[in-house]
């Protein structure tokens, strides 16, 4: 995959400059006619015609176009980026694509269609880019260790620079390398190069898989994940992957692909819908379209994530998803552990996570748990269960309910609350005991 030119560049990181009016071709400010209008409704027609990836579909968009211009739905617009901000989303009444994009920008209409110096602009557009793309970290936002030794990497793009962001990705995932799990946080991933998509998914293979096809105008382009690109270092431990309906391209390509191959749990909210690779194409009087010229096909499913977006394995709602996939988690966990203390270790972590929720222990009974237990002093406090424990110097903890008479005791422990004693549960699997003094 080739780095960024120059025109993409200014595609993903100036959204200002593709949305602000400037003189159109020879210095003037275009002035919207219906003339103008009707001129570049048919040059947009031709450019769908001859470059959108369904030519059934962009006949239909441009009938849909053709129909609203004939009714006057354009009469009243004098300003070039209202009127390009009005097709659009016609566009999208007559087909959503959510790839597509019709603007205003002169300058980037003139680079273009202007070849002289093309070469020179890209060699700048890729400097600028990578600067760009360092100062963002190359898109990798979080790394760390969440409790019960599960990873949590969160990234939001797949930029272009294989090269140059290798190091960065590859210590991400050096960093997590011996983690019981991995959450990857896509909630936020917007997408980015197909090249970048298959570097990142070859550290969770091991052995080379054909991931997505990609068919276009000149043929397929045929994309693998290898873990020959990786180092040597595959990552072998469970992944769950967060979505939201922010998730798109890219970023569904990776979840997609992650899933079509059963690699990795989905949760959270179904993706975006966005399959079509795109670029822009200059349609007239210093309008842009950005079309999708190509589409993607998954070797398994023989289809695609267009219109529809990637299906969770657990649906949950995008604020909760991270909650949920660490449940579940610790659920597999605790099924298949290998012993007793595992097992318990997996179950302390779902009963904290319970503990943190919104809820409230019934203040009645709250007295059928106070009391001394060698060292630790229950007692209740304005309806509030409290532990005075004097192995930690005499520290006061505020208990915190869980289930049953189970409740958390500090960062290490809960406590289980028996006839005439207590259950320690410690955070590593162990149990341990304390008698109820007299």
């Amino acid at each position: 995959m080739k780095k960024m030119s120059l025109i993409v560049f200014l595609l993903l990181a100036g959204v200002c400059f593709c949305r602000a009016q400037g003189p159109g071709p020879g210095g003037a400010q275009l002035q919207i006619t219906p003339a103008v209008t009707r001129l570049v409704i048919d040059s947009l027609g031709q450019v769908l015609k001859h470059n959108y990836v369904f030519p059934d579909t962009a006949a239909k968009m441009a009938a849909y176009l053709d129909k609203e211009y004939k009714r006057g739905a354009y009469a009243g617009i004098k300003d070039p980026q209202e009127l390009a901000d009005r097709l659009w989303k016609d566009l999208e009444k007559a087909h959503h694509d959510g790839h597509l994009r019709i603007m205003y920008a002169p300058g980037m209409a003139k680079d273009l269609t202007d070849t002289v110096g093309i070469a020179q602009r890209r060699r700048v557009g890729d400097s600028i880019g990578l600067i760009f793309a360092r100062q963002r970290n190359f898109a990798f936002n979080k790394v760390e260790i969440l409790s019960g030794n599960i990873g949590y990497v969160k990234f939001n793009g797949f930029v272009g620079y294989l090269k140059e962001a290798r190091p960065t990705f590859s210590g991400a995932f050096r960093f997590v390398a011996n983690t019981r799990a991995l959450i990857i946080d896509m909630r936020d991933n917007g997408g980015g190069s197909p090249a970048m998509v298959c570097q990142v998914a070859s550290y969770f293979f091991g052995e080379s898989h054909h991931w997505n096809d990609i068919i276009g105008p000149r043929g397929k382009s045929i994309f693998y994940v290898d873990p020959k690109d990786v180092d040597g270092q595959t990552l072998s431990m469970p992944v769950y992957i967060l979505t939201s309906r922010r998730t798109f391209s890219g970023g569904e390509d990776f979840c997609y692909g992650m899933k079509s191959l059963h690699r990795a749990t989905i949760v959270g909210d179904t993706t975006g819908g966005g399959a079509h690779p795109v670029g822009p194409v200059p349609v007239v009087m210093g309008f842009v379209a950005n079309v999708p010229f190509s589409r993607s096909l998954n070797p398994y499913t023989q289809t695609d994530w267009e219109g529809t977006g990637v299906y969770p394995d657990i649906p949950v709602k995008e604020g909760m998803a991270l909650e949920r996939a660490r449940q579940a988690i610790f659920a597999d966990l605790a099924q298949h552990a290998a012993t007793e203390e595992e097992r318990r270790s997996a179950q302390w972590q779902l009963d904290d996570l319970t503990a943190r929720q919104p809820q409230q222990a019934a203040a009645t009974g709250l007295a059928a748990y106070t009391g001394t237990y060698q060292g630790l002093t229950f007692y209740v406090d304005h309806g509030e269960l409290y532990c005075k424990n004097e192995e930690r110097g005499g520290n006061v903890f505020k208990m915190i309910f869980i289930s049953g008479d189970k409740w958390v005791l500090d960062e290490n422990v809960h406590v289980e609350f028996r006839k005439d004693e207590i259950e320690m549960l410690w955070i590593d699997g162990r149990v341990s005991k304390k008698k109820k003094s007299l």
